[in-house]
């Protein structure tokens, strides 16, 4: 049967399947598609290198059978040379795919040997795609060369060159999931068939990544009473308003403890166990995902138990943000300012991580435990077999040490201050 317009709006809309197929008597390999809902589409098929391919050329609402035809002869001569109208129809799509279409599917679908990506890595590459590559983030990927790469890399690296390395990385990673997305079953990638910042930083290539030295930050030995007096005195609701005491002790938490600030800013009361016979506060979402329970010291359970008094109605963090969409204090920096004008040097939160490290060694508290304290996996067999036990209260005289050292640090800064008789303040 020859398909003319006036015999496809005769033909039938199948009741006993989900679709029919008619097939043109003039043209080889042009047909008609309808389904049981009523839709009818062109359509053509042909062999490409020894394998069917069926490709639908449009709607029969919108084309006519004499140019469905012509469409038809163009594609079926298309794949006689070779070429797949399934992969062109996608290379045609891939090359219109914007960054922002690119970050808006990594972040839904990538996943790592742990799962999702966290929200924290998904805010990073959005700010990072919004931001620092806002000017290409609604053109086509496609279009992002090498060159304009290198001209970014050097124009964002004069004024912060390690924001620079982690943007570009995570621009690194969106333009490799763009390729992998779009490759072929062939292997061979329509789009960018380099990825132009791995290009760029080939061996002998036209720039480098900028130096970034480990950070050493943290409090020097002889300030860190003076800093734990000034977090007490903020931490008095008396003398200072409800955001300032929320800030003081979650310094407080994380240099007692050595946590990370998002993992501290996180922590919900239904982590918390102020009652029985131990204490602990558990962290679900951890940095390399090894969630833990610590033990809470007597100085830390004075912090807590603070914060529970002041605990918010209907929020559930213990360090609770006043105002915000998170509900949750990320972000204590007017407080931090004034721990780092007490300590004498500029700090960011980790600082503390690393003072609660300097403590614990200064107490006499072994590598392991001290591994332990801070959640790093161990990496040798001894570590990863024999000084791991998870029980908490293992771990308690080591905090308690390290609670009962910087307390009392914080005793002789005050009494030093005030003229008190430091020894018989010990006493």
């Amino acid at each position: 049967m020859k398909l003319t317009n006036t015999k496809v709006k005769s033909l039938p809309i199948p009741t006993d399947k989900g679709q029919v197929f008619h097939w043109d008597s003039e043209t080889r390999g042009f047909g008609l598609r309808i389904t049981s809902a009523g839709s009818k589409s062109w359509i053509v098929q042909g062999r490409v290198h020894g394998k069917t391919r069926r490709f639908t050329l449009g709607p029969f609402e919108l084309l006519s059978a004499d140019e469905a035809r012509k469409r038809a002869q163009a594609k079926l001569l298309e794949m006689y040379d070779g070429k797949d109208p399934q992969v062109e129809k996608r290379k045609h799509k891939a090359q219109g795919e914007t960054l922002r279409e690119v970050m808006e599917d990594y972040v839904e679908h990538k996943r790592t040997k742990h799962g999702p990506l966290r929200p924290t890595s998904k805010d990073d590459i959005r700010r990072c795609v919004e931001g620092t590559f806002s000017d290409w983030a609604d053109k086509p990927v496609a279009t992002i060369s090498r060159d304009a790469c290198i001209r970014k890399f050097r124009e964002l690296s004069r004024t912060a060159p390690v924001q620079t390395n982690q943007s570009f990385r995570n621009l690194r990673a969106l333009l490799n999931w763009a390729r992998e997305k779009n490759a072929t079953a062939d292997g061979t990638y329509p789009i960018l068939p380099v990825n132009p910042v791995s290009q760029m930083f080939r061996k002998g290539g036209l720039v480098q990544w900028n130096p970034e030295r480990a950070r050493a930050t943290r409090i020097p030995k002889d300030k860190i009473g003076a800093v734990w007096a000034m977090l007490e005195d903020h931490a008095n609701p008396d003398q200072n308003i409800t955001t300032t005491c929320i800030s003081a002790d979650l310094i407080s938490f994380m240099l007692l403890t050595g946590t990370r600030v998002g993992e501290t800013s996180k922590l919900t009361w239904d982590h918390v166990n102020l009652d029985g016979k131990l204490p602990t506060f558990h962290l679900a979402e951890t940095k390399n995902h090894n969630s833990i329970t610590l033990p809470i010291s007597s100085a830390l359970h004075d912090v807590l138990g603070r914060r529970w008094a002041g605990r918010l109605k209907g929020n559930k963090y213990v360090f609770p943000a006043l105002r915000g969409r998170k509900g949750y204090l990320s972000d204590p920096r007017a407080l931090f300012k004034k721990v780092s004008e007490v300590a004498g040097v500029h700090l960011h939160p980790h600082a503390l991580r690393r003072t609660f490290e300097d403590v614990a060694q200064l107490v006499g508290i072994d590598s392991d435990k001290r591994r332990q304290l801070l959640n790093h996996l161990a990496s040798d067999v001894h570590g990863q077999n024999y000084a791991n036990n998870p029980d908490p209260g293992v771990l308690m005289p080591a905090m308690k040490k390290i609670g009962e050292w910087i307390t009392d640090q914080g005793g002789i800064a005050r009494a030093a201050a005030t003229g008190e008789n430091v020894i018989a303040l010990k006493a």
